[in-house]
């Protein structure tokens, strides 16, 4: 900014002080002198276009680059939402063999149970039969002791029956000699008979002890034979005992086994919803580092585009650096465009000698190139190709124009000068005032002039839409408004909507008060509307304006009032200058038409 600056300087210097060198001159040196003078000026626009040239270059080859960084980050956001995508699967898959490798583990976990207590009770089952064993061998050996004492007692029972049967016969024999003996012998048969009569209930107990025998004998046996079969069986059964045991311990190992196994699935599952969950994070992280380069991108190409236009409008609005073949001035006339048949109903927004703007009224399938003609009110039908399209409307240039058509432009473009000349006073006349005012607030220190030209724009904080300030802030507040508002009360009624300063960045620090209000907390668009002071107006209009170092300018442009609302306006500026540097622009505007 300091070498635009000093730049203009240079220039207002020039301009002073070659009258008086030429005066001072011999008439023979005025010829060399202005040929010089005629010299600096082309080298100057020699250099003006290449300087352009160059910016122009170096702008494409930025926004070039720029345009294939923004489409190799759009490729890696495209990488990155696969890989997100294909994550976010994963970690749905993932989440679901977690789950199926808890739910095994945790039914693992209830088979290892279960075949716990089966081990248990098997165990407890083939201890239960080796008692059973052990208890039967003792049945087994007490029933054969029993056996044996039943048989040592048949035999004996056998024995007091042989004695018995003895006995008897013996009785039987003593009654006969008894009987034989007489009287003698009566005494003696009564004895063998009461033995006789003894041995018979010998035999008969005998007899009965015996029966009783033979059964306990026939259970005995039968016993005998049960616990064997029993210890048969428990022997049998013993060996199939141990392969269960064996089987149900092989299997509790193996549940085991596969419970540890489970575990350390559901472990490895957790462990890749973690790396999910890390490569989601990155890819949050690279999608936020891609998006800041896309943005840095976006900005630089922004900034290299503003750049190109603010250098641009400052040689277009110089003297020497101007190469518009036609200056444009505001109107609105009807007109109706007429290309490949299609016809367009349209208003005139700004008119040159050689072309237009027009505003369709409607849609419109017309685009660059398209030739045809336009018929416009107060001139008649010009010959037209559509130069561009944007969205301001259709840039048309005129064609084929005859001395009469030239004639009809010419005339309009007269008539809007001669209209616009009070205007035009006006915005000088208070440019001129803004300029001397800040002079003299540089004659009494209430300013310097750093602080005058002081480009560091800090942001108020909590304004939206954003809103600046600068070193120069207070002092511009206190001597700009007085100026502003008198010319504004007095050119109201005339049609004027605004009249302000700008520097050459088209900051705007004082406002006119009606649009001055201090903001609303959260309501941006009333304050777009009614807080328009400490903002930058860099638009084309704007730039156009605060670059301009030529005597006036007119033009006309879309003021952007918030909310989606456009009013197109007409203005007449000025440039303001203190004490020979270049301030910025003091623009007076108006509703076009």
């Amino acid at each position: 900014m300091r070498f635009f600056a000093g730049r203009k300087q240079i220039q207002t210097e020039l301009a002073v002080t070659q009258p008086a060198e030429i005066e001072n001159d011999p008439v023979t040196n005025c010829d060399s002198k202005l040929a010089g003078t005629a010299d600096l000026a082309g080298q100057m626009e020699q250099t003006f276009d290449l300087m352009e040239d160059d910016l122009r270059a170096a702008a494409r080859g930025i926004a070039s680059g720029a345009t294939g960084l923004r489409g190799r980050i759009g490729e890696q956001f495209e990488r990155l939402a696969e890989i997100r995508q294909e994550s976010l699967r994963l970690r749905t898959e993932s989440d679901a063999t977690n789950e199926n490798a808890k739910g095994l583990a945790e039914a693992i976990n209830e088979l290892a149970t279960a075949s716990n207590e089966i081990d248990a009770q098997v165990s407890q089952s083939s201890a239960l039969a080796d008692e059973a064993r052990s208890i039967a061998d003792t049945a087994s050996a007490g029933i054969r002791e029993l056996k044996d004492a039943v048989d040592d007692i048949a035999n004996v029972v056998r024995l007091i029956s042989d004695v018995a049967k003895q006995t008897n016969l013996l009785a039987l024999n003593a009654t006969i000699e008894a009987a034989r003996a007489g009287e003698a012998g009566k005494g003696f048969a009564v004895v063998a008979g009461e033995v006789k009569a003894l041995s018979v209930e010998t035999q008969r107990a005998t007899d009965v002890i015996v029966a009783n025998i033979d059964r306990l004998q026939s259970s005995a046996e039968t016993s005998i034979q049960a616990v064997d079969r029993i210890i048969q069986v428990i022997g049998e059964i013993r060996p199939n005992f141990a392969v269960v045991v064996e089987s149900v311990q092989n299997q509790v190992a193996s549940t085991h086994e596969i419970g540890a196994a489970a575990h350390r699935t559901a472990d490895f599952v957790n462990a890749v919803v973690d790396k999910v969950d890390t490569i989601v994070n990155a890819t949050d992280l690279a999608e936020q580092a891609g998006s800041a380069a896309n943005k840095a991108s976006d900005e630089m190409a922004a900034l290299s585009a503003d750049l190109n236009r603010r250098f641009t409008m400052m040689i277009r609005q110089s003297a020497l650096g101007n190469r518009r073949k036609h200056d444009r001035y505001p109107i609105e006339r009807s007109a109706e465009l007429t290309v490949n048949g299609e016809r367009i109903s349209a208003k005139t927004r700004d008119i040159s000698a050689g072309g237009a703007l027009l505003i369709p009224a409607g849609e419109t399938k017309a685009s660059a190139g398209a030739r045809g003609h336009v018929d416009i009110s107060g001139i008649g039908r010009l010959e037209v190709r559509i130069a561009n399209r944007s969205h301001h409307g259709l840039h048309c240039s005129f064609e084929n124009m005859g001395d009469a058509e030239n004639a009809a432009v010419q005339k309009v473009i007269a008539g809007i000068i001669s209209e616009a000349q009070w205007k035009i006073e006006v915005a000088q006349d208070g440019a001129a005032r803004i300029g001397k005012a800040m002079e003299k607030a540089l004659a009494s220190r209430m300013i310097t002039l750093e602080a005058l030209f002081d480009t560091e724009y800090c942001e108020i904080p909590g304004t939206d839409p954003m809103q600046y300030q600068t070193r120069a802030m207070k002092v511009l507040e206190e001597i700009i408004p007085p100026i502003q508002e008198e010319i504004l009360a007095k050119y109201a009624s005339s049609g004027m909507i605004f009249c302000v300063s700008l520097d050459r960045n088209a900051f705007l620090s004082v406002h006119n008060k009606a649009f001055s209000q201090p903001q609303r907390p959260n309501d941006p668009l009333w304050n777009a509307a009614h807080s328009r002071h400490r903002r930058f107006y860099n638009d084309t209009a704007g730039l156009t304006a605060v670059r301009n170092t030529r005597p006036f300018l007119l033009q006309a442009w879309p003021r952007d009032m918030g909310g989606g609302k456009i009013v197109w306006m007409s203005e007449a500026d000025a440039p303001i200058f203190v004490n020979g540097r270049h301030y910025g622009g003091f623009r007076t505007a108006y509703n076009l038409g």
